[in-house]
């Protein structure tokens, strides 16, 4: 009886040994996409903005910065006539920098889901609870990309769908676009330079007094 044990104990630790040694299984393409968005504390990046309206089309250079707690600042560094121009969210305010006009500050500025869609934080969370997402692979620019697609919550049949290229190799986001409810594009945010989960500098999210 005592050999039996014995020999059920042995066999036990062995398993735990092996079991212990085994590789984990390496994540796949489109686990290792999702959790790289899923896990952003925020990001900065440099982007071109094209919007489309029934007027024609604009397009903007900026810079962009995002804290996963919701903060966020928008800089326009062209075209010229808009240059400087800036967006704030402190997590509870938001304001409007305009420096060319003697660095007029406009607080209180009005809430707008097509201004919050333009971040890539709230594309995380508006995939995260869609239901019925596809994942398709398309080429853009020569570079194979996964393409994720999201619904935007709410009535505003301007942004109603949204889609975001990420490159398969760097797992970074490459385009971002939204949609109204007729499919047509309305925003496009080609991005140029992107980090995740950068050092911030103080400051950076605060309205000026």
């Amino acid at each position: 009886m005592k050999k039996g044990i014995s020999f059920l104990l042995a066999l036990l630790l062995l398993g735990s040994i092996a079991a212990c040694g085994a590789k984990e299984e390496p994540l796949t393409e489109m686990e290792a996409i999702q959790k790289e968005l899923a896990e952003m504390d925020g990001y900065a990046c440099t982007a071109t903005l094209t919007r489309t309206s029934n007027k024609g089309e604009n397009t903007y250079e900026t810079k962009q910065y995002y804290k996963s707690t919701g903060e966020y600042r928008l800089e326009l560094t062209a075209p010229e006539e808009v240059k400087g121009n800036y967006t704030v969210f402190d997590g509870t305010h938001i304001c409007q920098g305009n420096p060319r006009l003697g660095d007029t500050i406009i607080k209180e500025v009005p809430e707008s889901q097509q201004r919050n869609e333009l971040f890539l934080g709230q594309f995380v969370k508006n995939y995260m609870q869609s239901e019925g997402v596809s994942v398709e692979t398309a080429a853009l620019d020569e570079s194979k990309c996964v393409v994720l697609e999201a619904v935007i919550p709410g009535n505003d049949p301007t942004v109603s769908t949204e889609k975001l290229w990420v490159d398969r190799e760097t797992l970074l986001p490459v385009r971002f676009a939204i949609y109204d409810a007729e499919g047509q594009e309305r925003y496009r945010m080609d991005y140029g330079e992107f980090e995740f989960n950068p050092k911030f500098e103080e400051g950076l999210f605060v309205i000026p007094e």
